[in-house]
């Protein structure tokens, strides 16, 4: 046998430009109260995987642009009681993708299929902002949330 199948195969760094929120749901935080504003806080339990630990009972909340918070918040107090586990955390997690260029960011991607840019007005423009495997990764993660919500307004029906 090869001795190079053996060995673990080293992973390289990703060269997605991309920060992964995960959110908590809470009545404190609704987001309808800022549906009028430019953004909504919204408490963030994990960034790009990692936990992030509240500060004296005091939680970290980022600012994220609307209309997808409010969307999404409606969303999920609708279908909360029928979602799995894995449906639960992926309807609570907000992509941030960030500029090929300056890794400012320029678009968020919400769990209910919202693309949010204040810069660009059109796909297409955003899309030529975004490196390559940013832009698949925008695509992959959009087609994941509309393939999850199809299912759930389906299970959503028959129950």
């Amino acid at each position: 046998m090869n001795q190079k199948q053996n060995q673990p195969v080293a992973s390289r760094p990703s060269k997605k430009r991309k920060n992964t929120y995960v959110i908590r749901y809470s009545a404190f935080a609704d987001p309808h109260w800022f549906a009028d504003c430019a953004i909504t806080p919204l408490c963030i339990t994990e960034k790009n995987g990692e936990k992030i630990a509240s500060n004296g009972g005091w939680e970290k909340c980022g600012a994220f642009p609307n209309p997808g918070p409010t969307t999404m918040f409606a969303q999920y107090n609708q279908f909360s009681h029928i979602m799995t586990a894995d449906e639960l955390k992926l309807a609570s997690t907000i992509v941030e993708y960030l500029d090929k260029e300056t890794g400012e960011p320029i678009a968020y991607l919400y769990p209910n299929c919202d693309i949010v840019s204040e810069q660009y007005d059109t796909l297409p423009k955003l899309m030529a902002r975004l490196n390559h495997a940013t832009r698949q990764d925008l695509m992959r993660q959009h087609s994941k949330r509309s393939n999850m919500w199809n299912i759930i307004k389906v299970r959503g029906r028959t129950k």
